[in-house]
């Protein structure tokens, strides 16, 4: 399979035909509409219209949050979009107007709740700063009377009445009146009543042990009424708050009537994207745009039957601005998102989705490498990727970690490995056997050194396949110099590389004479002809030999490989010690009790942990050492005007 072969289309069409043509192409889903190249035509203003259905949708998301919040519905493990004909594709203007209503009415009991509840969380601080002072039977703002003051706050520290009274014998004020309200820890609360005569001499003696005045605003009831002024506010706000929620709890029953909104006005957002792009004359419109070839006859078809409009395809003029859909079949399909995340691919790209595929699946099993790990990743992701739980669209995730599953069960057989060596401990521990799961290949623990060179082995095979593929790219390009200087005599010195290391490990001496003499012809296809491009002397003469410093990275790709043996030995051996660490209480029913918790924790955090492992480094080996031998990217993917909803799909079934 390939990248989609693109057709340019063009429409022209009677301005009452305009709206119906728009929404049969955005029923159908397979038209990129883009900005005419045609001059004398004018556009339609929509920017403001958007602004004011952002704003609408923003409102009915925080109606819909909150409305989850305080009246959630229940609804499974997985969400689905709830399928309505396509007769509901519109929504009447009363009844936007209606649910709008109740978008803000449950905005506006949100608002009051969080209003109310900040009140009552500072009426809460004021009752516990008046606490202190409940003993007091007088407002806290009592200034005095007509021949006294009175000062009421608090010192650092405890104090008792006989250090105070010894305090202010030192300062002779013993016909100064105190009351000591409450203590704490770390404070003391009290009043003082004092001679107006006696202010400064008072003021100094406050200030001597530390006194200090309420932080807070003073009040005319004292603090015992206050309090219980304050009280009934909270409960009055309390109340409201109740009222608030449970208005919010009746407008549930709009619930689905606000997604329903929600999606009419990302429908029409959408259109509106499109509409100012629509050409548009006085009596005419006119519509450019971008359409896979195998759905172009069909809709042309369709639109000149039903409207007054005539249809135009051609090839597109400048394939830069060609956007890029993929078409692959089950096996290279689910890997598309890999690539579309590094970069779709530009107009001189091949499609690397069918080649990638087998190496992503290989080696992330490699890394995984266990059989009883990859037979759960089968199981679940299997039902999730190709069963109807799921729509389509999220369904290639799934698809894809299914085919890791295979990979991983098979590779778990070539290492020995079933959750670890968990046969042969169980047997051992539970049942006085020997049961083992034989490698059908190598032990990755005790053969590391024999397992690195193969994963290293593997790495150059994908490499060779990148640089193969740019040969193919080049070739097509009718670059054939540049494919045969650039990327054939590479091809050769690292196919010599392979053979000589082939022959020296097997003993095999033609072998390694038949690479040793490849890697020199290609090396010296490099040096004379890397310099090649050059426009000095220099360049051209010594070019090639700074070319070959390049094998360095060939050489530094090739080793990064190793990943696929560590990764491998990681997950083994974790889930042995996991193994191990169950058996440490024995074979008595606790000790089998106790076996399953570790067994079971363990081999989760295990299967966790080296799932994602295995998914990062695939993914890094794909974009930094596979797709910079051949993948340019930099292409523009295909976005076709469609319907593009979150709560519920429009369909004609």
């Amino acid at each position: 399979m390939a990248i989609l072969k693109m057709k340019k289309i063009s429409v022209f069409g009677l301005h009452s035909d305009r709206k119906a043509v728009l929404e049969e192409l955005h029923k159908k889903g397979v038209v990129e509409v883009c900005e005419p190249g045609v001059e004398e035509v004018s556009f339609r203003e929509t920017e403001k219209s958007i602004a004011q259905f952002d704003e609408y949708m923003k409102a009915a998301e925080s109606a819909l949050e909150i409305l989850d919040k305080y009246a959630p519905e229940k609804s499974g493990f997985f969400t689905y979009r709830r399928v309505l004909p396509l007769q509901k594709y519109h929504m009447s203007s009363a009844d936007s107007t209606t649910t709008l209503q109740k978008v803000y009415q449950v905005i506006q009991f949100s608002d009051k709740i969080r209003e109310h509840s900040e009140s009552i969380r500072k009426i809460t601080a004021k009752q516990t700063a008046l606490a202190p002072y409940l003993a007091l039977d007088i407002p806290m703002n009592t200034y005095g009377t007509e021949y006294t003051l009175v000062k009421v706050g608090v010192l650092n520290g405890t104090w008792t009445a006989e250090r105070l009274q010894k305090e202010l014998e030192a300062f002779e004020l013993e016909s100064l009146h105190f009351e000591i309200l409450s203590t704490s820890r770390d404070y003391t609360y009290i009043w003082f009543v004092f001679l107006k005569s006696q202010k400064q001499q008072v003021v100094a003696f406050l200030k001597n042990i530390g006194f200090s005045e309420p932080a807070f605003s003073l009040s005319h009831h004292p603090p015992q009424k206050k309090t219980e002024v304050l009280e009934e506010a909270k409960q009055k706000l309390t109340k409201e708050i109740q009222e608030c929620v449970s208005g919010i709890k009746q407008h549930s029953s709009y619930r689905s009537d606000i997604k329903l909104f929600y999606d009419h006005l990302s429908l029409r957002k959408d259109k509106y994207q499109v509409l100012s792009k629509i050409g548009i004359t006085e009596h005419v419109f006119f519509l450019e745009g971008y359409i896979p070839e195998k759905y172009a006859d069909s809709v042309k078809q369709y639109l000149e039957n039903n409207w007054m409009v005539y249809v135009e395809l051609t090839d597109p003029e400048n394939p830069e601005e060609v956007p890029i859909a993929f078409q692959n079949g089950f096996f290279a399909s689910p890997v598309e998102e890999i690539t579309e995340t590094y970069s779709m691919p530009s107009p001189t790209d091949i499609d690397p989705n069918p080649v990638m595929a087998f190496f992503y699946y290989l080696f992330f099993g490699m890394m995984f490498s266990d059989a009883g790990y990859g037979l759960l990743l089968m199981l679940v992701c299997g039902y999730l990727g190709f069963s109807k739980r799921l729509e389509k669209p999220k369904r290639k995730n799934y698809q894809m970690f299914f085919f890791c599953g295979i990979s991983t069960v098979f590779w778990g057989l070539m290492y020995g490995s079933f959750f670890g060596n968990i046969i042969y401990t169980i047997s051992t521990t539970f049942f006085g056997k020997e049961i083992t799961l034989t490698p059908l290949w190598l032990d990755p623990v005790s053969q590391a050194l024999q397992l690195l060179i193969f994963s290293v082995a593997f790495g150059m095979i994908q490499i060779l396949t990148g640089l193969t593929l740019n040969f193919y790219v080049l070739c097509r390009q009718k670059k054939v110099l540049d494919a045969v200087c650039d990327t054939g005599f590479w091809i050769v010195v690292l196919l010599g590389i392979c053979l000589l290391a082939a022959g020296m490990g097997l003993e095999t001496p033609a072998l390694a004479s038949i690479g040793k003499w490849a890697a020199v012809i290609g090396a010296a296809g490099i040096v004379v002809t890397g310099g090649r491009n050059s426009k000095n002397i220099f360049g051209k003469m010594f070019g090639g030999i700074v070319g070959l410093y390049n094998i360095t990275g060939y050489i530094s790709d090739a080793l990064s490989y190793s990943r696929l043996m560590a990764l491998g030995v990681a997950t083994g051996c974790i889930a042995n010690v996991v193994n191990m660490l169950g058996t440490m209480f024995g074979s008595s029913v606790i000790g089998t009790l106790l076996f399953i918790l570790i067994a079971v924790f363990g081999h989760s955090l295990n299967f966790a942990m080296n799932m994602l492992g295995a998914y990062v480094h695939t993914n890094r080996l794909q974009y930094v050492e596979f797709f910079s031998k051949f993948y340019e990217g930099g292409g523009r993917k295909f976005a076709p005007f469609r319907m593009n909803t979150k709560y519920y799909k429009f369909s004609e079934e």
